[in-house]
């Protein structure tokens, strides 16, 4: 999948969060994890469906997000939050016109993210 359009909702030592496009298709992007040995970060990919699409494009057009605007952010990454809504990506970088490959998750995998998200336990060294 190619990515058409990101917006970052939030970015803080490297660590984002973000919602991106493919297409017709909607994502909120969150870091889960960084190695920096080697700068691979691994997102945590909701899918967003049609009705919290339009939402959180609303959301997106402001220039500075409010506590209210992060809790709708929040509705809408819990409604979607779902085992067939979930999926992994290992990447350096996220940019207009990455190519990226999802990796399905196992329902044991589901998180529970508040977002903004706390970076501080996401620095991480490879073993």
């Amino acid at each position: 999948m190619i990515i058409t359009q990101l917006h970052i909702l939030d970015w803080y030592d490297d660590i984002i969060t973000s919602v991106t496009l493919f297409e017709n298709d909607v994502y909120v992007f969150n870091c889960i994890q960084k190695d920096v040995n080697n700068g691979e970060k691994t997102y945590y990919c909701v899918k967003i469906d049609e009705i919290s699409s339009q939402q959180i494009r609303d959301v997106i057009e402001k220039k500075k997000l409010t506590t209210s605007d992060w809790n709708v952010i929040n509705l809408i990454f819990e409604k979607n939050n779902k085992n067939d809504h979930v999926f992994l990506l290992k990447a350096e970088s996220l940019f207009i016109g990455s190519d990226i490959i999802f990796k399905k998750i196992k329902k044991t995998d589901i998180r529970s993210i508040k977002l903004p998200f706390d970076i501080s336990t996401l620095h991480t060294t490879a073993k």
